[in-house]
């Protein structure tokens, strides 16, 4: 059997309960079954700890599961049941001699007919959970209902022992850039807790003023506050930045952390606005100290004496950061200040960061003649806390297209592990509500943020399994074309060819006279009889799904919301069609289906509909706007074309699907 990675199956040594005096401690593992529920009656209560809300979201599951409804309970040595909670909740359970599980590490342990689900911490507790209903066979691959995989069983009974603490261990964060609409918002903070993302401190990270007064009277009052910038070959000050050497600037920034922290915020940015136009003041220039000043990157450098290449931002910025740390730490030892090392202050500090600043570098718009492990690595030195923020889907960069990019399972294990080998303990990362191309990417990382050790493989086969039934080998060979090969477990015999084919195609490695050219996937504005076929060949691997999947309702419904994605990608390459025969009341039509037909998959998260809808719209169809500015209905965001609709019934959907399938020539 094919090891899930530690997420499912990490082995834990278990201990000893002797009667009366409850201990936990190291021994070989027990392989006594203890059973909870036999055929749908509960044999076992729930042992809660003082907050009741993890037991409570078990109970609710443990009824979902069997039919069985588990009574909650407060505990003592006497009782025999399943214990959740706090380690400290339960003070005859003497588990000195098992390490420390930190803030968020779990332990899942059956031992002496009990099940302990504990945790140090709360977020601890919350994982012990998910953790056992992962074991029960719970999934949730995708955000909303009907992709979660709930199994059922009259009878609960098994040897349970794992534990675990996340490899991303300061923050594991995914959100949507032009964020979602109140039920994927919801939807998304599900999926995030199903999935153990989070971290054990939320940390502030975000631009900011600091509270400083940019109104035009103050700005003339006091325009050395602000910065010093060049324009045109002359230095003028400007409210595009404060000037970070200005004690005064630097006192605001202190008063502005400590009144947060005074508020009862345990985390403040300290994050500069963002753009460019920093101070390049004679009091910024000081940290230069005799080098001589050198325009790059869009920046200011300059090679100190002693052989150290400093950054003017980065110097001054993060010595006020500083400066803003001590003060706070003073009266708050425990609050965190974030800030991001992005831009024009990408580059690393020529000194230490005080250990409660949490820095934040990015994958992107990075102003520093590093590469980016060179940068991570410098980082590292000079911070305790380092995380990166990531780009894994901007809308308007992907437009919701097939290509998975960065989202391969292949990239993520290398790029996620080369950044935790490189001091990052956070990733914050921006993603689209996008789950029909990128879904199974955003799944898979979820789970390597846990545990970089993770079966990628393990995990995929059971993807396919879990979430399509008996449709496991049409869906490999579905997801194979778009991801190539880092996808394929062998679940059909087509998958490995046409996943070499796919990334064949990406590298423009495939000959016009290859025999297997016209199974090579193509989807791409300009090559049109390429993007049929590849839609036509995806529309059959989806069709193989709906077939087996007849007696399947809950796997059909996972494979009717990728055929929705498919049928919106046809939808598209009919823009792409009428835009190049020329025919204007063909292009705003076809314009209009895909914007009505977008807005319809809100609800499923299969496409990012929120920014199709509003502001990105005029982007998306920027060349088209001369034909689309004089229509009403294509003009205000919530309104008409773009605005949330219904997802299609199942009859009206197929009737698209076959319209469509004819219009592919199918």
């Amino acid at each position: 059997m094919k090891r899930l990675g530690r997420m499912f199956c990490r082995t834990l040594m278990a201990g000893i309960i002797a009667a009366g005096s409850a201990v936990l401690r190291a021994g070989e593992p027990e392989t006594e079954p203890v059973t909870l529920v036999r055929e749908g009656v509960a044999l076992k209560p729930i042992v809660a700890g003082e907050s009741k809300e993890h037991a409570e979201r078990l109970q609710v599951y443990i009824a979902r599961v069997s039919g069985a409804e588990m009574e909650i309970v407060d505990g003592d040595p006497e009782t025999s049941g399943v214990y959740v909670g706090l380690r400290r909740d339960f003070p005859w359970l003497n588990s000195a001699d098992i390490d420390d599980l930190g803030p968020e590490g779990y332990l899942v342990r059956t031992q002496d007919q009990n099940l302990f689900l504990l945790g140090d911490q709360p977020a601890g507790v919350a994982h012990a959970v998910t953790t056992f209903q992962q074991l029960l066979g719970h999934r949730q691959f995708f955000p909303g209902t009907v992709w979660e995989v709930v199994p059922r069983m009259e009878t609960i009974t098994g040897v349970w022992h794992d534990s675990g603490q996340p490899d991303y261990s300061s923050q594991r964060r995914l959100w949507y850039g032009f964020g979602a609409y109140g039920p994927g918002r919801t939807d998304l903070a599900v999926w995030n807790r199903k999935n153990r993302m989070g971290g054990p401190e939320p940390v502030s990270i975000g631009h900011t003023w600091y509270g400083i007064n940019r109104s035009d009277e103050f700005f003339e009052a006091n325009p050395e506050w602000f910065a010093l910038v060049e324009r045109d070959g002359e230095l003028q000050r400007r409210r595009s930045k404060p000037c970070y050497s200005h004690p005064q600037v630097i006192e605001q920034i202190e008063r502005y952390t400590l009144n947060a922290a005074r508020d009862g915020r345990r985390s403040v940015s300290l994050s500069p606005p963002d753009g460019l136009g920093y101070c390049e003041c004679d009091k910024c220039r000081e940290v230069f100290d005799g080098g001589e000043p050198e325009r790059a990157h869009g920046t200011i450098f300059a090679t100190r004496p002693d052989g150290v290449t400093v950054n003017i931002v980065s110097e001054t910025l993060f010595a006020a950061v500083n400066r803003a740390a001590e003060t706070v730490a003073a009266e708050f030892p425990g609050f965190i200040i974030g800030c991001y090392a992005y831009s024009a202050y990408s580059h690393p500090t020529s000194f230490d960061l005080h250990p409660k600043v949490y820095i934040q570098t990015t994958t992107a718009y990075r102003r520093t003649p590093l590469t980016l492990e060179e940068q991570l690595v410098q980082w590292g030195q000079r911070a305790q806390q380092v995380g990166i923020r990531e780009y894994w889907s901007v809308y308007q960069w992907d437009w919701d297209n097939p290509d998975p990019g960065k989202m391969r399972p292949d990239r993520q294990l290398r790029d996620l592990r080369f950044y935790h080998d490189n001091n990052v303990v956070a990733m914050n990362a921006e993603a689209s509500n996008n789950w029909g191309p990128r879904g199974l990417g955003y799944y898979v990382a979820a789970q390597l943020l846990w545990d970089l050790d993770a079966d990628v493989e393990a995990l995929l086969e059971d993807f396919y399994r879990s979430a399509f039934g008996v449709a496991a080998p049409a869906m490999e060979r579905y997801y194979a074309r778009w991801y190539g090969p880092s996808v394929v477990v062998g679940l059909d015999e087509r998958s490995e060819l046409i996943a070499r084919l796919s990334a064949a195609a990406k590298d423009g490695d495939v000959a016009e006279t290859d025999e297997l050219t016209d199974s090579a996937p193509v989807y791409k504005h300009g090559d049109r009889q390429g993007t049929r076929r590849t839609l036509a060949a995806t529309f059959a691997d989806l069709d193989d799904a709906v077939r087996l999947t007849a007696g399947d309702p809950a796997a059909r419904g996972r494979v009717d919301h990728l055929r929705f994605y498919a049928y919106y990608l046809y939808l598209r390459w009919k823009v792409w069609e009428a835009v190049a025969d020329k025919n204007d009341a063909a292009i705003v039509a076809a314009v209009e289906q895909e914007t009505r037909f977008g807005g319809r998959l809100t609800h499923t998260h299969m496409i990012h509909a929120r920014p199709l809808l509003g502001k990105a719209f005029h982007r998306r169809f920027r060349g088209q706007m001369n034909l689309l500015n004089d229509i009403p209905e294509a003009q205000t965001w919530g309104e008409g074309w773009r605005s949330i609709g219904e997802i299609p019934s199942a009859q009206e959907f197929e009737e698209l699907w076959s319209e469509a399938r004819a219009g592919l020539g199918e």
